[in-house]
């Protein structure tokens, strides 16, 4: 930018050199401004020639731009496009697991709720059936009570038995020597016959020897007169025991009596505990010898032997024979028992598990059962005499020697209780 330079006036001297100055001033106002404005004009010329320099370079810039951006959105626009259909058929894919997943988990949904269901209708039988358990429980622990009564009632009644079998064997050895007074009673009474004929005829030897023997008569009619009196006590020494034994065996018929209602009340009871434990049958019970080995029994028909199929079963159910032993008895049973005879401390524990359960010394049964529709055949299981809880397996006929039979020195002996048959 260029400055323009004035020289000094010098004072002006009067009116007209005032008004020259005063132009001059103007003028050199006047040619300052122009100076400054064509020095302003070439600046403005420069500076717009470098602005529209600078215009030309952005617009080349932008050009430039707008085509790198132009081939960079081409670029961005292809990817964006790849990347659309990538995403669609990822979109797509997975949709379709998606769906398949859907409709696996609806079914498997449908499957949840139909087991729902059906652990639902589980959970209310299961109820149910723990509501029968349980009465069936209390059915138990009632029968029990009732057979524990039955049993003090049972060894009352066996030892009034017992008492009634004493007097019984009492009167017959009182009828037996009854028996033999009498017929010592008709020889003192033939005895007495003979006296009386005996003093008859000294009667009569008195009076036709006119000798008479005071002393023979008084004698013979003292002797006849002591038959006579112990006659009259035998007599009703006799009558007397005649009465007590009439007595003694009404006294037994009205207990047995008792004892066959007693026993059908047990069998009725026993019949109902097992059709509602155990169903309506046939019923099996398999025993395990070992892992591998096993024997399955079936047994009876319920109605023949009901008492002794309930204990037994109750005998299995109560795992009274864990830890027992099989044994080979005498070459015609196989005996099992709760008896361990190679653990003493474990036959101890058994044992005491039997007494505690009253099955022991007595037996297990409350009477004896024998049906001679299920007999001591091959491959049957009964019980001891005893009643259990030791049972047997009968490997061979066995009908003679544990059924019904007679004994010459015990007399009528009953048949051991056949429950089962091996299958």
């Amino acid at each position: 930018m260029t400055t323009a330079k004035h020289e000094a006036l010098p004072p002006p001297r009067s009116g007209t050199s005032l008004v020259v100055t005063i132009l001059l001033m103007a003028i050199s106002a006047l040619l300052s401004g122009y100076v400054t404005s064509t020095i302003l004009d070439k600046e403005y010329k420069i500076i717009f020639a470098e602005m529209q320099k600078d215009c030309h370079q952005i617009q080349n810039d932008y050009l430039t731009c707008r085509s790198h951006a132009a081939e960079e959105t081409t670029k961005w626009r292809i990817y964006a496009d790849q990347n659309i259909r990538a995403c669609q058929g990822y979109v797509e894919r997975h949709l379709g697991e998606d769906i398949l997943a859907y409709k696996l988990g609806s079914d498997g949904l449908g499957k949840a709720i139909n087991r729902t269901l059906e652990h639902e209708a589980l959970q209310f039988e299961l109820t149910q059936s723990e509501a029968k358990a349980t009465t069936l429980l209390n059915s138990n622990i009632i029968l029990n009570q009732e057979v524990e009564a039955l049993e003090k009632d049972r060894a009352i009644r066996t030892r009034q038995m017992k008492n009634f079998v004493t007097e019984l064997e009492d009167a017959e050895r009182a009828l037996e020597l009854r028996d033999l007074e009498r017929v010592e009673c008709d020889r003192y009474y033939r005895d007495l016959i003979n006296c009386e004929e005996s003093l008859d005829q000294a009667k009569q030897d008195n009076v036709n020897n006119e000798a008479p023997s005071s002393h023979t008569v008084k004698q013979l009619s003292d002797q006849v007169q002591a038959l006579q009196n112990q006659g009259k006590m035998k007599e009703a020494m006799l009558e007397e025991m005649g009465f007590t034994l009439n007595d003694a065996k009404k006294e037994i018929q009205s207990w047995k009596v008792k004892a066959e209602s007693l026993a059908e009340k047990v069998n009725f009871r026993c019949r109902r505990d097992v059709l509602k434990q155990y169903g309506p049958g046939p019923h099996y019970v398999q025993i395990a010898l070992s892992q591998e080995e096993t024997i399955l029994l079936k047994m009876a028909p319920l109605d023949l032997m009901s008492h002794t199929i309930h204990i037994f079963m109750n005998l299995i159910q109560e795992k009274m024979y864990v830890g027992g032993t099989f044994l080979l008895a005498r070459e015609h049973i196989l005996v099992a028992a709760p008896i361990d005879a190679f653990d003493p401390e474990n036959n101890q524990r058994l044992e005491e598990e039997m007494v505690d359960e009253g099955y022991f010394p007595d037996g297990a049964l409350l009477f004896h059962q024998y049906s001679p529709e299920f007999p001591h055949e091959k491959y049957t299981v009964g019980f001891s005499s005893t009643g259990g809880p030791l049972f047997y397996i009968n490997i061979q006929d066995n009908i003679e020697a544990h059924g019904p039979r007679h004994i010459d020195n015990e007399g009528d002996v009953e048949g051991d209780p056949v429950f089962a048959e091996v299958v």
